[in-house]
């Protein structure tokens, strides 16, 4: 009796579910437009102790706090016989411990509370970010700003952080994913602090002095944004923050100067020899910096040529049509201070590598001669209209948003005017754009992949490589030393 009961009401359900699926089809429905207004930084910014700036939200939620320091220091200011210690100190600005605790005391203190406590070195900012439980908020703040303010960077922990930096080293040249996106950068921006690499001399050159050196350099309070969200109260949070920051005393501080002269390289193939089944292929050229005037109209445009994942052409075209690809797409990077690059990019096997290059151009040419579609543009605005909000979604996202704005030197109406700025975007902008900054005369095409199977091509596309340009064979340099060995 169960059983048949269990089975009518099934049936029952399922006929429910029908009828309600013919009677309202998808395009039939509606819904409201989304209505959103991002927070003013204002309300999250305040000046703490010595210059000391902050995001605060209190966040009453959970019983958690999240707190971060973001210094403006990074890779990008090092000099070239110093490369690598932007990861060593990610490795041991903990682990090295302080002037008062071993690493592992931190470590296993953190650990005990169900917190935790991380540090990371990037291009142009260090983070160091802290998670507890509220009831041990003073305890996590202790160590928060003993790490930050006095870290010791111990024999023991730095001698194995470069023992396994190292180790690292010698397999820099065996992923081709990896060796794609260092080498293109490579050939776009040439000899520049953006293209440096470690090689073991330098990793093994790296001292604790010179840690302590850097961390006396770039870390005192008016070089670093703080951001605190979670459960606390904000002018309690506040006072405490101050009695730690007190007598940090600030420095002046001069940061390297970086040049944005970068090298035009020759058009045509570059080609990395790696005995794989695939071609790992990048096509492009370098971009454009965030703070171009043109940056949202590129941002629409490159969502329909590749960016807009199914959506987009490139996709649509490589693998829905040809069916040549898993991963394919077109993007424009951008980095902090720098024009960054413009890339098709695909990953395919190495019969169909000049076919899926060809693919690729002729989207690039496309969006250049022919006005874009009327739904193509509604679906690329809609995307940045309709996930604006997500960068606001939570408390801890809110505050570090308004503080990476601040760090980056954005104006502070920046997500105010963001959404006008996307809307304004035409289809008549959209190929003004394209046409602007995609430039078929400086296309370089690098591919990595092996040489003889890419070369002879197939069916769709028979090859040689050198169709597509003049062909440049590139040897890696070694990454133990950074030698080319000829």
């Amino acid at each position: 009796m169960k059983k048949t009961l269990t089975i009518l009401l099934a049936i029952g359900f399922l006929c429910v579910s029908l009828g309600l699926a013919q009677a309202q089809k998808p395009s039939d429905l509606k819904f409201a437009p989304l209505k959103y207004d991002p927070p003013d930084p204002k309300a999250f910014r305040t000046l703490l102790a010595n210059g000391l700036r902050a995001y605060i939200e209190e966040d009453h939620n959970l019983p958690l706090i999240n707190i971060a320091a973001m210094v403006n220091f990074g890779g990008l200011y090092l000099s070239k016989d110093k490369q690598g210690l932007d990861s060593v100190m990610s490795g041991t600005m903990i682990r090295g411990g302080t002037k008062t605790k071993e690493g592992t005391a931190i470590e296993e203190r953190i650990d005990f509370l169900g917190g935790s406590l991380g540090f990371n070195v990037g291009d142009r900012t260090s983070t160091l970010s802290l998670s507890v439980l509220s009831k041990d908020l003073d305890e996590g703040l202790g160590l928060f700003f003993d790490v930050l303010m006095n870290p010791e960077f111990r024999e023991g922990p730095l001698n194995l952080a470069k023992v396994r930096l190292v180790q690292q080293l010698r397999q820099a040249n065996d992923q081709p994913s990896g060796v794609l996106s260092r080498e293109y950068e490579k050939l776009l921006y040439g000899d520049s602090p953006l293209t440096w690499q470690p090689t073991r001399k330098t990793y093994e050159g790296i001292t604790g002095a010179d840690l302590k050196a850097i961390h006396a350099q770039y870390f005192f309070p008016k070089n670093i944004i703080l951001t605190a969200s979670g459960d606390f109260a904000r002018a309690d949070l506040k006072a405490k923050i101050d009695k730690y920051v007190a007598n940090w005393q600030n420095k002046n501080v001069k940061f390297p100067a970086l040049s944005k002269q970068f090298p035009q390289p020759e058009p045509g193939v570059y080609f990395i020899q790696m005995p794989i089944n695939q071609g790992y292929i990048n096509i492009g050229h370098l971009g454009l910096e965030d703070t171009n005037p043109d940056y949202f109209a590129v941002q629409v445009m490159n969502f329909i040529l590749g960016g807009g994942s199914f959506s987009s052409r490139i996709t649509i075209k490589v693998r829905s049509d040809e069916g040549l690809s898993y991963n394919q797409g077109s993007r424009f990077s951008y980095r902090w201070g720098f024009p960054g690059t413009f890339s098709g990019y695909v990953q395919t096997k190495s019969s169909t590598v000049g076919y899926a290059i060809s693919l690729i151009e002729n989207e690039f040419n496309r969006i250049r001669k022919e006005p874009v579609l009327d739904a193509e543009m509604d679906t690329a605005v809609n995307y940045y209209l309709e996930s604006f909000p997500g960068s606001f979604e939570t408390a801890q996202s809110r505050v570090s948003t308004f503080a990476n704005l601040e760090m980056n030197g954005r104006p502070m109406d920046y997500f105010k005017t963001y959404r006008d700025k996307i809307r304004a975007v035409t289809k008549a902008k959209v190929q003004e754009v394209a046409n602007k900054y995609i430039q078929p005369d400086k296309l370089v095409v690098m591919i990595v992949g092996d040489w003889e199977p890419c070369n002879k091509g197939g069916d769709q596309w028979p090859g040689p490589l050198d169709n597509l340009g003049k062909v440049h064979k590139i040897t890696l340099a070694d990454p133990m030393t950074g030698e080319i060995k000829k």
